[in-house]
């Protein structure tokens, strides 16, 4: 990554810290739970209604990620 674009992404990820407190504050008290076997449901209450629901299992590759996420955002 570049670091143009790495200094973007910071700034949309402060920017997502201060219009989402709430889900920020959760990944903060939770994460330590984003684990291999861990299951992360997503629901999506559209506009008009409607409820779209997904889920996955976490993978060793996925903790990875993760992993490697929280130290390039700390």
């Amino acid at each position: 990554m570049n670091p143009f674009d790495a200094m973007q992404l910071k700034s949309k990820i402060e920017r997502f810290e201060r219009q989402h407190p709430k889900v920020v504050a959760f990944l903060a008290e939770n994460h330590q739970e984003l684990k291999e076997g861990a299951i992360i449901d997503f629901r999506i209450r559209t506009t008009d209604g409607r409820n779209v629901v997904t889920n996955f299992r976490l993978s060793a590759e996925d903790e990875d990620t993760i992993n490697l996420l929280k130290k390039l955002l700390s």
